[in-house]
């Protein structure tokens, strides 16, 4: 990653084509159709497999984090800078729900004793942590190999009720790992971008059942305001996604 950007939008004013992103929605669902393909042996879950297999890394110019409950909007944020700039998007929504789904395959296969319908507490908070942390370094070689990260900063992102003092709170683990992630990550020279892309966007789905308040900083973060960002996008769909970024660069 070589730089970070603090992207504050209104949901409100940008348009969203529901049938566009429902089809986004659609191609980028990962099935975890069998738990086989996955292990070492009958009872061990190979991690790096699972990665490569569930969560590969993919081409892409930026990586968008955001808040689950922001997923339509970060879809067609994606869609947008696609069509109009040529520019490459990783969502990061698309990994957790594969996450959830090997989790979940994982849990009724490792996790009940037979003929019961509870999971084993212990059993389960192993499984969990696992998959998390598969989770967690999935996104964060995304974060690593990704020239540009946006983070969509709403009210949904950030929670102003528990942001005092100057402080940033977040209740997703997800943002705060990524913000964290971000600021700690090696910065290189961006990779030399080519005219046209082979790749496409890719897309998490998370919720929390309960409410932890996780530090949030984006002070590692340029700002970038609605109408500079909608400046700079009516600028890159004329002069394309190489000139582009270092348009963006240069804000």
């Amino acid at each position: 990653m070589d730089r970070g950007f603090n992207l504050s939008i209104d949901a409100q004013s940008f348009a969203s084509n529901n049938a566009a992103v429902a089809n986004y929605k659609a191609q980028n669902r990962r099935d975890v159709e069998s738990l086989a393909q996955l292990m070492l042996d009958k009872d061990t879950v190979d991690a790096e497999l699972v990665i490569k297999t569930l969560f590969p890394t993919v081409y892409a110019d930026i990586f968008l984090s955001h808040s689950h409950a922001d997923q339509d909007l970060a879809i067609s944020l994606a869609l947008e800078l696609e069509r109009r700039c040529g520019l490459q998007v990783f969502i990061d929504s698309c990994v957790w729900g594969a996450a959830h789904d090997l989790l979940q395959v994982i849990d009724d296969k490792y996790c009940k004793s037979p003929g019961e319908i509870n999971y084993n507490y212990t059993e389960r908070n192993r499984s969990t942590a696992h998959v998390h942390m598969i989770l967690s370094t999935a996104l964060q070689r995304m974060i690593d190999s990704t020239d540009t990260l946006f983070f969509l900063n709403t009210e949904q992102s950030i929670s102003l009720k528990h942001s005092v003092d100057g402080s940033k709170k977040t209740l997703s683990p997800w943002i705060h790992m990524e913000l964290e992630f971000s600021s700690m990550v090696r910065r290189q020279p961006r990779r030399h971008m080519v005219k046209s892309h082979d790749g496409r966007m890719y897309d998490s789905i998370g919720t929390e059942s309960y409410n932890v308040a996780h530090e949030a900083s984006v002070r590692h973060l340029v700002n970038l305001a609605q109408p500079e960002f909608m400046m700079w996008v009516e600028a890159t769909s004329r002069v394309g996604a190489v000139d582009g970024i270092n348009l963006l660069y240069e804000i």
